[in-house]
């Protein structure tokens, strides 16, 4: 699963580079590095564009709307997505990627549960495979598609994002040929649970956790 993530790069046309994608000014001047990305939140993704022309680093939703009773939708399995009535079109024709630099999990006994931030260990960005449609009034919006875990990740939940490697764009959005799970491309430390709190979009979430007896103490 996939529910929270980070995009903590302050330089929005440095990635638009690297992404090869062209960048709203506008947006690239109204950007502020992210900590704590949720669902309903902002975000920014990478589509192949419809009619030609180059791909565009533009803004968006992190979450689709969702079917029942599900508010919103923001994770598929990718296993099932494109035999799913929901996302059917939307894997044939609106494939995407969402650059983050980490995500978050969550560990340990209920009741007490930690966080730990998974990241690239040579701190380049992720790009988690997703679908992009239509959000509540108009609005570009995206559902970030999940894989079995691997590697370090699998030690807390069963399932992660699907990470594109850089080279792999073009046959992710051209072709939908998407990528195993990487086992040794992330890993993970653990941070402050103030990444808890969706409120909470600042470096803090990544500081590391205060320790039991100082939380005792305070």
């Amino acid at each position: 699963m996939c529910g929270r993530f980070t995009l903590t790069e302050r330089d929005l046309v440095k990635l638009a580079r690297v992404l090869g994608a062209e960048l709203d000014a506008a947006l690239a001047a109204e950007w502020r590095p992210r900590f704590n990305v949720a669902p309903g939140s902002l975000a920014l993704l990478v589509r192949e564009p419809a009619r030609g022309g180059a791909r565009r680093l533009e803004r968006a939703r992190f979450g689709l709307p969702g079917v029942g009773l599900a508010k919103l939708t923001f994770n598929s399995r990718i296993e099932t997505a494109f035999e799913k009535r929901a996302f059917r079109a939307a894997w044939a024709t609106r494939r995407c990627v969402v650059p983050a630099d980490g995500f978050y999990e969550w560990g340990g006994r209920p009741g007490a549960r930690r966080p730990v931030w998974f990241h690239d260990p040579d701190d380049r960005p992720l790009l988690f495979a997703a679908l992009w449609g239509e959000g509540d009034g108009g609005q570009l919006a995206f559902s970030i598609l999940t894989t079995a875990a691997a590697g370090p990740v699998a030690a807390l939940h069963g399932r992660m994002p699907v990470i594109v490697p850089e080279g792999g764009v073009d046959a992710w959005l051209r072709d939908g040929r998407a990528p195993p799970p990487p086992a040794d491309a992330i890993v993970g430390r653990p941070v402050s649970d103030r990444v808890n709190a969706i409120a909470n979009d600042d470096p803090g979430c990544l500081e590391p956790p205060v320790p039991d007896r100082q939380l005792r103490l305070l």
